[in-house]
């Protein structure tokens, strides 16, 4: 019996599938679980984007918007500041994320970023101080509220997390948009169910999961060096992520300036919404299951091409540009949350303290694209906004260009830098490949696989092919799988076999 066949349920109608098969469906057995999931992701990336709802949310009564944009930076800034308050007590609150009155306690810290808004549509305006306090505190609190979500997102496998995913973030588009169209009160109190709406649904989707913790370390000082190990593991991918997030930072910064300006504020709504819904398009039409690094890499001159000619375009087609800018975000967002939760899954890694490494990241790169966006403003003014961000995006279109190229260089590495194969050598390259094309591996399965034939370690593999080494476990992972071997001896052993 072959290595496919033993994976194939059985063939009796009346057995209950379990839970392990049905988590790998979309709706079935598992819908309730799926469709509590993607409402918890849905409302919390609702709650996101409804913070900048400069004519719902604006505290002030000035016609000057730049105070309540400075408000989006204090709460971009301080969502980064909770994962690293995360990682560093995450000893501590790892075994309190998944408990009901910490989630109820998150949620209600949200809504704080709302009350300033709420006071001054009752007559009661807060000074900036105090609304910034308000809007930090929220902040901080509801990258919490997401991190509730990881046990979901291990939970599911690639495809159905990428289809949840997706259906999550076109149902936050909708969400985003019903408080424009409703008394700014009744605004203002929907966003604020957002979060509470995130945790409920969070809980009850987690609920029998029972995440991993970080148990096998002994004391916090252990901890504190697990916490290290994943923090160097993510290095390599850091440049592209924190290019990414800036982009779309500064990128989101200046559409939100150009929206509460000129009262254009469904140019971030239909943005959110094209985006959200090709990103749907293109993930329920996909197996979604193919190499994620090509994916990471093609994605990149789609966000120059949106980047480039942003600033010079009539107002209404930056809703286009903005768009793309989005759905490449997303996707590149998407897929390293599938090879993260992939990797947590495969190696039974502690579900919370493994989420927030990456996380910071991520987090951190936004907030420095929406500081960015301010200074622009702040330094140059609205009439020069345009042309500072037109510098800016070619500083960044020229980066992008220079990581493309030298993702394409080192991907080359191995085969422009090894010696001429002798025959014994072409032989062994072609028992790999026969290998790979009968058990249908990957593009990037098969390189790896034929390094691990040759005795690599997954180390050096990382560092040839420009990938972090959780990814290569990964796919580590898979291929063992595919192939039915338990070591990369039992591994070369079989390509022995071949010769």
């Amino acid at each position: 019996m072959t290595a496919q066949e033993r994976q194939l349920p059985p063939a009796n109608k009346n057995v209950e599938p379990t839970e392990g098969d049905a988590r790998d469906l979309l709706i079935g057995n598992s819908s309730r679980r799926v469709i509590l999931g993607i409402v918890a992701l849905a409302a919390y990336w609702a709650w996101i984007f409804s913070i900048f709802h400069a004519n719902v949310l604006n505290p002030f009564a000035t016609a000057d918007f730049s105070a309540y944009l400075l408000l989006c930076v204090i709460v971009a800034g301080a969502s980064a500041l909770s994962m690293v308050v995360f990682a560093l007590a995450g000893w501590h609150l790892q075994h309190v994320v998944d408990r009901l009155w910490f989630g109820i306690g998150v949620a209600l810290l949200s809504i704080l970023a709302e009350v300033p808004a709420f006071l001054g549509q009752m007559g009661s305006e807060l000074g900036f101080l105090q609304a910034g306090v308000l809007f930090a505190l929220g902040g901080l609190a509801s990258s919490f509220v997401y991190l509730k979500t990881g046990p979901f997102f291990v939970w599911l496998r690639r495809a159905k997390l990428m289809r949840s995913i997706a259906l999550a973030f076109l149902l936050a588009s909708l969400l985003y948009v019903l408080p424009l169209f409703m008394d700014p009160v009744v605004g203002i109190v929907m966003i604020a169910s957002f979060p509470v709406a995130s945790v409920a649904c969070s809980h009850l989707a987690s609920k029998g999961i029972g995440p991993k913790r970080l148990e096998d370390a002994a004391s916090y000082r252990a901890y504190l060096e697990a916490v290290l190990d994943r923090f160097r593991e993510f290095v390599p991918t850091l440049p592209r992520t924190l290019l990414y997030t800036l982009v779309f930072g500064v990128t989101s910064y200046t559409v939100l300036s150009l929206a509460v300006e000129n009262g254009l504020v469904v140019v971030i709504a239909a943005s959110i919404a094209v985006s959200s819904l090709a990103f749907a398009v293109y993930v329920l039409s996909k197996k979604v299951e193919a190499d994620s690094d090509l994916y990471r890499m093609l994605l990149l001159p789609l966000i120059a091409l949106a980047v480039l000619p942003f600033p010079y375009v009539p107002e209404m087609l930056k809703v286009f540009f903005l768009a793309l800018i989005i759905f490449g975000f997303t996707c590149y967002d998407a897929i390293t949350w599938g090879d993260l939760a992939d990797e947590i899954s495969d190696r039974q890694l502690p579900v919370y303290a493994s989420y927030a490494p990456p996380t910071i990241g991520n987090f951190a790169g936004i907030f420095i694209g929406w500081s960015v966006g301010a200074l622009l403003y702040a330094g140059l003014g609205k009439a020069g906004f345009d042309t500072g961000y037109a510098i800016f995006s070619i500083v960044i279109v020229i980066a992008l260009v220079m990581l493309l190229v030298w993702d394409l260089v080192k991907s080359r590495k191995e085969e422009s830098g090894e010696p001429q194969a002798d025959a014994f050598l072409d032989k062994w390259k072609a028992a790999c490949a026969e290998i790979a094309e009968a058990y249908e591996l990957t593009n990037q399965e098969t390189r790896i696989h034929t390094m691990l034939a040759r005795g690599r370690n997954q180390h050096y593999i990382a560092e040839e092919l420009v990938i972090s080494p959780h990814t290569i476990k990964t796919h580590t992972y898979h291929i063992y799988k595919k192939l039915d071997v338990h070591s990369q001896q039992e591994l070369i052993d079989m390509v022995e076999a071949k010769l």
